[in-house]
């Protein structure tokens, strides 16, 4: 078995299957998961052409990796994180995929280069909100209105709150190829999508037991659907205001390439 492990290593460091530039790679992307890409690009080839150009297809998705993924955005937002009035964000759960068709230059046919290419695909980012009303009651509070009876459960509120990204468009980055051992390199990317929208924002406030505290009566009252409606609409519209700044969707890559 060591023999034959000793001899399959030694075929692959002399490129005894050399097919002359076909390359394969695996890596991790920090917006889009796991990352597979194959290839072209044969540096020694004696064509100026086929020694500074290169080209991918590649794929990610973050299925492989959820819940390394979730953990990981969990970890950044432990305790919450403000955005303000009091309400936080928390829980945070990601799904995400995209894939991309690329041209590579390497300018000095060495290890840096500049790539371009179309790139699609999606990022969905749902969490839970919360809050607590200040200066209203933490106990349960019950009273009656109209004759029946009524209650709250406390100043905490809840609901989620859903960013969908769902892009295209053209690709443009640079990143390295840095070689290793046995046709092994490592690959770097860093670039951005220009993408064709925006990301946009939903906001779910539950109607049920949902009641608007009067500072000026010190009592719960029913919050009507079309008030609450509004003030979710009026939030949304402000948020997908901001978001409507950030059409580029950024990539950022690390992996490895076999080169035959």
């Amino acid at each position: 078995m060591k023999k034959i492990t000793i001899l399959f290593l030694s075929l692959l460091c002399t490129n005894a299957f050399a097919v002359n530039g076909l390359q394969f790679g695996v890596g991790v992307s920090a917006t889009t998961g796991l990352n597979v890409s194959a290839g072209f690009y044969n540096k020694g080839a004696q064509s100026y052409f086929l020694r500074h150009f290169g080209v991918r297809i590649d794929v990610a998705s973050v299925d492989a990796l959820k819940s390394a993924v979730d953990s990981a955005i969990d970890s950044g937002m432990r305790d919450g994180i403000s955005v303000g009035d009091g309400v936080k964000i928390d829980n945070g759960r990601l799904d995400s995929w995209h894939m991309s068709m690329l041209l590579d230059y390497y300018p000095f046919a060495g290890a840096w280069r500049i790539s371009g290419g179309y790139a699609w695909g999606a990022a969905d980012l749902d969490a839970d909100i919360f809050g607590e009303i200040e200066s209203a009651p933490s106990q349960r509070f019950y009273f009656y209105l109209a004759g029946d009876h009524y209650y709250y459960n406390g100043n905490n509120f809840g609901g989620v709150a859903s960013i969908d990204w769902n892009f295209h468009g053209p690709y443009l980055g640079t990143g390295f190829d840095i070689d290793l051992f046995c046709g092994f390199s490592m690959f770097v990317d860093a670039g951005v999508i220009f993408t064709n929208r925006a990301a946009r924002l939903e906001l779910d406030i539950p109607h049920e037991q949902l009641y608007m505290y009067n500072k000026e009566m010190a009592a719960w009252n029913p919050i009507t659907i079309p008030a609450l409606d509004n003030d979710v609409a009026r939030a949304t519209q402000e948020g997908n205001d901001k978001l409507s700044d950030f059409k580029f969707f950024p990539m950022i890559k690390l992996g490895v390439v076999y080169r035959f």
